[in-house]
């Protein structure tokens, strides 16, 4: 295998304590890491550090081909994340990837939910719409947004639900 440029790395909220050994060399060996701010901050990138463009765009790292970049994403960066929004550019020599438990795996387990009957969403730049169709008393549904500024007004009569608790 070829020495790859680009280290896409899930983190969690654990932040460093939560990486492998090989996705903190990684990110150790990076010259320049992308990600959202959070991330960022959880990986402890300082100077090397470079918030993803919003709207999001691989635009910035693919401009750095040949250099050694790490992204940081949430858990696993293929469900939901940038990981193969930047690796349908590259070859699979580009890239290595070190995946962590996904956010929504994370929270289906803080909350005793089963995954697999548990409709999940991305709304980080998708139209709430995209949410109405699966709104009905008893279901179960998990949504990543972009950041808390960012929440989704549920229509009136709809529960939420946060940390296991009705609201």
């Amino acid at each position: 295998m070829s020495d790859p440029w680009l280290s896409i790395i899930g983190i969690g909220e654990d932040g460093l304590a939560g990486l492998s050994q090989q996705s903190q060399q990684a990110l150790e060996d990076a010259e320049v890491v992308f990600g959202g701010p959070r991330h960022l901050e959880l990986g402890h990138a300082g100077a090397r550090g470079q918030a993803w463009p919003v709207p999001f765009s691989v635009d910035p790292v693919l401009a750095l081909k040949g250099r050694k970049v790490a992204m940081l994403v949430s858990g696993d960066p293929f469900c939901f994340g940038g990981g193969t929004s930047v690796t349908q550019h590259l070859t699979p020599e580009d890239w290595i990837a070190f995946p962590a438990p996904s956010t929504f795996s994370q929270v289906c387990a803080r909350l005793g939910w089963r995954l697999e009957t548990t409709h999940t969403f991305g709304l980080h730049a998708t139209p709430f719409a995209h949410l109405r169709p699966v709104i009905h008393d008893g279901q179960r549904v998990i949504c990543l947004m972009r950041d808390a500024r960012h929440r989704v007004s549920l229509p009136n009569g709809c529960p939420r639900v946060v940390l296991g608790k009705r609201q």
